[in-house]
């Protein structure tokens, strides 16, 4: 079952990563199939966030649909379009929650989030990740996040920070190391 909905993900990541080149290559069919598609996806990662019935649901997604609409340039082919997309949509719901000075954690989450529904154990194990990954500094966060966890390459996020991919590894390697005595640690 899960090989089943990792497999669902991937699909989903594909196609909508086509239909955002196709998009970007002048197709209009595959940037509404494609608009039409994360709308769906959009619907799903705010409603869970603010409750089915919130009405600011909808403004949230069209909010996100036209940044992604107006930063689609900006789009790196060569890399998922999900994490692109989640990224914008994340930012667009914690501008919401300033806006009504609300004052919430928002993890930042895989990608994956947009396209699944969540299980009780996956929301366990991610708030787990994510209470590990906050004891690394920003910087060695980031790129831990890029590399373990959205699956960018070491080459990808080396190229992303402007530094080298053997930094991205010392980086890498640094903070495993740091993470597996703070998780030894807390064993006993």
């Amino acid at each position: 079952m899960a090989d089943n909905a990792a497999a669902r993900k991937y699909d989903a990541e594909a196609r909508m990563r086509r239909l955002m080149v196709e998009g970007l290559d002048g197709d209009s069919r595959a940037y509404r199939d494609l608009l039409s598609e994360l709308s769906r996806c959009l619907r799903g990662y705010f409603a869970r966030r603010l409750g089915a019935s919130s009405a600011d649901v909808e403004d949230l997604v069209q909010e996100t649909l036209l940044a992604v609409h107006l930063k689609r340039a900006s789009y790196d082919r060569s890399l998922p379009f999900t994490p692109w997309a989640y990224a914008m949509a994340r930012y667009k719901l914690v501008d919401h929650f300033r806006r009504n000075s609300r004052r919430v954690h928002i993890p930042l989450e895989d990608a994956g989030i947009l396209l699944a529904v969540e299980t009780s154990e996956e929301g366990a194990v991610r708030a787990d990740v994510h209470r590990l990954l906050d004891r690394l500094a920003v910087r060695q966060r980031n790129v831990m996040e890029e590399v373990k966890i959205l699956g960018f390459t070491v080459e990808e996020a080396a190229q992303k920070r402007g530094v080298t991919a053997v930094s991205v590894r010392v980086m890498l390697h640094r903070s495993l190391r740091l993470l597996s005595r703070a998780v030894r640690n807390e064993d006993q």
